[in-house]
């Protein structure tokens, strides 16, 4: 289901195995995406009631669309998406701010076509025993002169650009909300 000879979620996809984080070692395991505390998350970041009906009302008069984020798998520096197709977020150049880890990801949105990825700058932090994943993501494809494809830097705090990264194509911060599966 995941790969040939794969064992699980992670194991697989175009770029390799997962590589072991400590940073990211408390956000390792099963998240099932929460639609409520997401809504809660989208209005403290100052979205309006109107913004919050109309999100609520897209997904229940379209079921098709499923659910507004996919359930994660988080092992090392891979998170990988349930479902068909299998998104993936590679995490990279993460480091820590106040106990919040916060860094880069080449985002797939089917991990098996890495030529269909974004990059994006993430935050993960745990908060009342959820996950609480902040993404900004950079619109169109990536450059292929990006050199973060290829040798994908370190981070550090004081290096860090995610409020103001370079360029003016990037979406504006998004939290979705995770609760620990069993």
């Amino acid at each position: 289901m995941f790969g040939c000879g794969s064992n699980s979620a992670t194991d697989g996809g175009p770029f390799g195995p997962a590589n072991v984080s400590p940073l990211l070692a408390p956000y390792a395991g099963k998240w099932s995406f929460d639609f409520e505390k997401t809504l809660d998350g989208h209005r403290a970041a100052g979205a309006t009631d109107e913004d919050i009906q109309r999100i609520r009302k897209l997904y229940e008069d379209n079921p098709q669309l499923g659910k507004l984020h996919p359930d994660l798998t988080i092992d090392g520096n891979v998170a990988v998406g349930a479902g068909l197709p299998s998104a993936e977020y590679r995490f990279f150049a993460m480091h820590e701010h106040d106990g919040v880890a916060c860094g880069k990801a080449w985002h797939h949105e089917d991990r098996f076509d890495p030529g269909d990825m974004s990059k994006c700058y993430i935050r993960l932090a745990l908060k009342d025993d959820c996950l609480y994943l902040d993404v900004k993501m950079k619109d169109g494809f990536p450059d292929l002169s990006d050199p973060d494809i290829e040798t994908p830097p370190s981070g550090s705090a004081e290096n860090c650009d995610a409020d103001d990264p370079a360029g003016g194509d990037w979406s504006d911060w998004t939290t979705y909300v995770f609760s620990r599966s069993t």
